[in-house]
């Protein structure tokens, strides 16, 4: 028995490596908090993958992900000095029996056991599993050289109540907010947001506007612009992609459009500024 108990920790010391620290994939910190309560606290976070810790600062970071080929563990740098990385298959059974009724029990991912009386435990909603659903890029599809993809969200944490925040793509802009908040159900709300093709402030009136918008600042549907109906007019219509978009052809203020409503031949349309 004692042999075991020797080969057991050797494993356990071979799998754990001082400096060494997982970088953006950390759900969760709390401090201070020795290794040992943080541990437990991974095991009872069934999307707790692994930890860092720092014995200096007790620090206990909780990671969404584990090493892996594009998950690395920074090594020997000043960000992981006196880190520790430990994955979860590596906590010890010592420590997970030291969580009482939740050392059996595997909660759905979003949630976290906690042992109550009578040697019995009870999973609660406390994160949002997953990523927040896509962003809606309004009046841009498609975007030119697939900007859409270098849209993101914030890493970091996401539990219950707390918000991820959206970066829009270059060239475009957030219109109604640029964030999510993650319900008590464990489910991100849907985004009430868009981002939208802005005109950039080297081009004032939107002279380059690409966007697809195609309603003006009152609502009213756009008149095609190789249409002469239900307003005749003389402006250029001989691309293809101009259709019905606000555009700026003439030199106004700002981008526009003929509109489909008889008796209000133009009108401006609402185009963000970067």
């Amino acid at each position: 028995m004692g042999y075991e108990k020797i080969l057991i920790s050797i494993m356990w010391l071979v799998s754990v490596k001082a400096g060494s620290r997982l970088l953006g994939f950390n759900f969760k910190s709390v401090s201070p908090m020795g290794q040992k309560e943080c541990l437990k606290v991974c095991h009872r976070y069934t999307d707790c993958l692994s930890i860092n810790f720092s014995r200096n600062r007790l620090l206990c970071e909780l990671n969404s992900r584990q090493k892996s080929g594009t998950a690395t563990v920074t090594e020997n740098s000043p960000e992981a000095e006196d880190f520790i990385y430990i994955p979860r298959q590596s906590i010890p059974q010592d420590v997970i029996s030291q969580t009482g009724a939740c050392s059996s029990v595997t909660c759905p991912a979003g949630h976290t056991c906690f042992a109550l009386q009578s040697n019995k435990a009870t999973c609660i909603v406390t994160r949002c599993a997953g990523e927040p659903g896509p962003v809606y890029y309004g009046y841009s599809s498609p975007l030119p050289g697939n900007l859409s993809s270098n849209g993101s969200y914030t890493t970091g944490p996401s539990d219950v109540g707390e918000n991820r925040y959206y970066t829009c793509a270059q060239g475009t802009v957030p219109v109604g907010g640029n964030s999510v908040k993650c319900l008590a159900s464990g489910k991100w709300e849907i985004s009430n947001f868009t981002c939208q093709v802005c005109t950039e402030s080297t081009d004032p009136k939107g002279r380059h506007y690409w966007g697809t918008k195609n309603v003006t600042t009152n609502g009213l549907t756009c008149q095609r612009w190789d249409a002469q109906s239900p307003h005749s007019h003389s402006m250029p219509n001989s691309t293809a992609e101009r259709e019905n978009y606000c555009r700026n052809p003439d030199g106004e203020p700002r981008p526009w459009c003929y509109t489909m409503q008889v008796d209000v031949r133009w009108e401006i349309c609402d185009i963000p500024v970067c």
